[in-house]
């Protein structure tokens, strides 16, 4: 892995787990001495992040984590939405038997094992398996800079035994309709299912307003 690549990945884990809360200064030399390089490649890794929507460069107030409101989160679900219905319309029928199981698997022994951090991994692999049958290239990178801001979000949603009942039950009504081959609904209950997503994360949303308030 290349310097500006570490200098992102550092950056990136730091945003999304919140050691570095929305509104709060990035400041180039403190990275530098952290992480041991010189400005330039994490300069590259903050233009990166910029393109990606979690921080903004100021000419006279440097460069900030951006703040996450709830108009940001609604327009960011809005849009996943369109796009994983498109995807799934557009890659429905590149999906196997085999590769449904295998992700009915995964959401089944996370859900059993009351596992969040699995459940989390089997919903990212669901997730890309449609954005991936789609065949879109471009869509991928359009995804790609979403799911990095959802990813900031997604910490501070629920994480109950109902909202883990409710994630597992979401997923495996998708999967049952793709594999009955009944595209209507299969896109039903994926809506169902991103729609469910955006109300959790508009009150996560509500929160990280409040941190970004206190800053």
């Amino acid at each position: 892995m290349g310097r500006k690549d570490q200098a992102y990945e550092f950056l990136k884990k730091a945003i999304i787990e919140n050691e570095i809360p929305p509104g709060a200064p990035i400041r180039e030399a403190e990275l530098a001495e952290t992480l041991h390089m010189s400005r330039s490649p994490i300069r590259e890794a903050l233009r990166e992040l910029e393109a990606e929507g979690v921080i903004i460069s100021y000419p006279s107030r440097g460069t900030i984590v951006t703040p996450v409101t709830v108009s940001d989160v609604e327009e960011i679900y809005q849009l996943r939405s369109m796009m994983e219905l498109w995807a799934l319309e557009q890659g429905f029928h590149r999906f196997t038997n085999e590769e449904i199981t295998q992700l009915e698997q995964a959401f089944t022994e996370a859900y059993q094992a009351s596992d969040w951090k699995a459940l989390h991994e089997a919903d990212i692999q669901f997730h890309h398996a449609i954005i991936r049958k789609s065949g879109s290239k471009r869509l991928a990178s359009f995804i790609h800079v979403l799911n990095t801001q959802i990813e900031r979000i997604r910490r501070y949603s629920a994480k109950g035994a109902a909202r883990m009942e409710l994630s597992y039950q979401e997923h495996m009504a998708v999967l049952n309709a793709i594999r009955s081959k009944d595209l209507p609904q299969s896109k039903r209950t994926l809506k169902d299912h991103l729609r469910s997503v955006s109300n959790s994360a508009l009150e996560a949303a509500k929160m990280m307003e409040m941190d970004s308030f206190s800053i």
